[in-house]
């Protein structure tokens, strides 16, 4: 698992790195790229991010000054604003880790059985809710002080 972790770090760097942005703005633009188009707001945001209303508000203005993100308007509710990634983003990490999810799928499907793939992605869907409820924890607890 260390081995995993270590190797999911190093790929977010380098996404980082060719990106031009840091690591919130990434975790930001990724859970903008997996939204519906309709939920995604400022406001969730903050909340998934652990953000003030002015620290999304500073991420979403750097990520649409790099033409990463637009604001718009709900289309139901024009009293809500919404984020949804542009084009530009959605091709630049389309370009970025499609290689990796092809040859993901490759290597599994030559390695695992049908019932392997459910038990790992059983798996996968495990430690993400641990991981989930395990940060939720975090955040109720104060940082350390500094020395």
């Amino acid at each position: 698992m260390e081995f995993y972790y270590g190797s999911v770090e190093d790929l977010a760097r380098e996404l980082i790195r060719l990106l031009g942005v840091n690591e919130t703005d990434r975790r930001a633009l990724e859970i903008v790229l997996r939204g519906d188009g309709k939920s995604t707001t400022p406001g969730m945001l903050a909340e998934r991010l652990g953000l003030t209303a002015a620290g999304a508000t500073a991420l979403l203005n750097r990520l649409e000054k790099q033409g990463y993100i637009a604001r718009t308007l709900h289309p139901t509710d024009r009293r809500r604003v919404i984020v949804v990634a542009t084009d530009l983003a959605a091709r630049r990490l389309e370009e970025l880790i499609s290689p990796l999810i092809d040859r993901s799928f490759e290597m599994l499907v030559s390695r695992y059985e049908p019932a392997e793939l459910d038990i790992i992605a059983d798996f996968f869907t495990r430690v993400g809710e641990l991981h989930r409820d395990h940060r939720r924890m975090l955040r109720d607890k104060d940082p350390y002080p500094r020395p």
